[in-house]
């Protein structure tokens, strides 16, 4: 009898168990709290998107873009790496003093490694920004890094990992093609862009498409409420 009532508390812990497990796994995704070391790709409010370049080597359409997005009255975030703020430090100064946020993707973007290298990596890029711009990062974008090692190391160094909602592959194909991708992006999206000569083509037309659908750009902090 005590045998066949402990096998019954068993299967009942383990049906509670599984239960739980159930419930847990069914709740809604919520994509707007950012975690220090995990990556970030979506934010939560439906009437902002946040506008993320990437700008790792040196491009004469910057200028472009940061005369629209004045004239345009938009913040944006600016992820740099180290190599470029050293050969561009006017530039980095000119988005600072403009108002818009800095991110880093490391010193070498287009290297790789391990938790120490990549940490060691993106100190060393926050330390060049830091010298030359005036401001500290409080994000870090992996781009094609092994995610979980840049978690790691954005845990360690006190920042917040981000990724992105959407890729509008800004060097490829022309300004029609970056406004056929734009379809795509939903309230809390970060939307990534890279600075290049169709993407400052397209740049007035997709603030203006963006506002018309009842979306205000923002830097990636503000959407994800850092």
């Amino acid at each position: 009898m005590k045998k066949g009532l402990l096998s019954f508390a068993v299967n009942f812990v383990l049906v509670g168990v599984i239960v739980l497990l159930y419930l847990i796994t069914a709740l809604p995704y919520t994509d707007a709290v950012p975690t220090l070391g995990t990556a970030v790709y979506k934010g939560s409010e439906d009437s902002k998107v946040a506008l993320q370049w990437v700008v790792s080597w040196s491009a004469k359409s910057l200028d472009e873009i940061l005369n629209i997005l004045k004239d345009s009255n938009v913040k944006v975030t600016f992820i740099v790496s180290g190599e470029w703020v050293n050969n561009n430090q006017a530039m980095l100064i000119r988005m600072v003093a403009e108002g818009h946020e800095i991110g880093t993707c490391g010193m070498h973007p287009n290297q790789d490694g391990n938790l120490s290298w990549v940490s060691a990596d993106v100190i060393e890029a926050i330390g060049v920004i830091e010298e030359s711009g005036g401001v500290s990062p409080r994000l870090y974008y992996s781009g094609n890094r092994k995610q979980s090692v840049s978690s790691r190391a954005s845990r360690q160094l006190g920042l917040t990992h981000v990724v992105c909602t959407l890729d509008l592959l800004c060097s490829r194909g022309n300004a029609d093609d970056i406004m056929e991708r734009l379809d795509n992006v939903t309230g809390g999206s970060i939307v990534l862009m890279q600075p290049t000569t169709q993407a400052a083509e397209a740049l007035s037309d997709l603030i203006a498409e963006l506002k018309g659908r009842g979306l205000t750009p923002v830097p990636t902090g503000e959407l994800i409420g850092i």
